[in-house]
């Protein structure tokens, strides 16, 4: 049963390696092979040297094939839309490809099967597919330039920044409404966004809204007691009734290292938040 199935990996690596030098052959390419088994060619000339780290966010497009040049998923450069990843935050298939690049390079990744899908069929990738990635990372930000491009992007000037790194201002002033306090209900609009856009949403402009009270109808919470995430019971506590004001959130009074369903770890956040009321 072992023979058995060391034979099947190995026909699978021949195979692989039969599609991949062929297609190196045809295209006429000089690649070089990477410890890991891929194939790859990179174009350094517009490289800033920049590397991703953790935390870091990375933005690039990327077209991904199969050999014979079936397209299976990419993004639109014509139309500016940038994927965007956190750096470390989750395993997929252009980690590898992207911890050989820095800002401003270009490359072409030839993965076989067993650093792509493996066994695995999808729609359009047949089980022990070949898979080339053509990538262009346009730029790497670490979290603190994050948060000074959510202030450049919303047009954020003079802020507040409190000790625990809450970025906030008043966006509209209500001088006679209830300040809200620690154990107030409170009734909030908000709508929240990435520092970076993806295809799902918004991607031309950047401005990736990832949760919205407008989708849902008015959010509703006890402030001060933990039912919302740090940084978002601070800066409602610096409101008052009728108020709107934009909170920039470092990851830390967010989401932070672990993050959720929906939020990349160590994120850093925007929302625009209005309170409708307090009892």
């Amino acid at each position: 049963m072992s023979s058995c199935t060391f034979n099947e990996i190995n026909q699978t690596e021949s195979n692989n390696q039969k599609e991949i030098d062929g297609y190196i052959s045809r295209s006429s390419l000089k690649l070089q092979k990477s410890p890991e088994g891929m194939y790859y060619t990179i174009n350094s000339a517009k490289s800033t040297g920049k590397q991703a780290f953790n935390t870091a966010v990375i933005k690039f497009y990327y077209k991904m094939s199969l050999l014979n040049e079936t397209k299976l998923d990419s993004t639109a450069k014509s139309l500016g839309q940038l994927k965007g990843m956190v750096w470390g935050a989750t395993s997929n298939i252009l980690n590898l490809p992207l911890s050989y690049l820095k800002e401003g390079e270009s490359g072409t990744f030839i993965l076989p099967s067993a650093l792509a899908f493996g066994g695995n069929s999808y729609t359009d990738i047949p089980a022990f597919s070949v898979i080339k990635l053509e990538i262009e990372v346009v730029s790497i930000r670490t979290e603190a330039e994050q948060l000074q491009d959510f202030q450049t992007l919303y047009k954020i000037t003079n802020p507040e920044i409190t000790a625990s790194g809450l970025i906030f201002k008043k966006l509209v002033e209500d001088p006679k409404g209830a300040q809200v306090t620690t154990g107030h209900t409170v009734k909030v609009n908000y709508t929240g966004r990435f520092s970076y856009g993806v295809l799902q949403n918004d991607a031309t402009s950047g401005k990736l809204i990832y949760d919205s009270s407008f989708n849902a109808g008015t959010f509703t919470f006890v402030v001060g007691t933990g039912a919302v995430i740090a940084g978002f019971d601070e800066g409602i506590l610096k409101m008052k009734v009728g108020e709107k004001a934009a909170l920039i959130m470092p990851s830390k009074i967010a989401y932070g290292a672990n993050g959720n369903s929906t939020i990349p770890p160590n994120s850093p956040l925007y929302f625009e938040v209005e309170v409708a009321g307090a009892l």
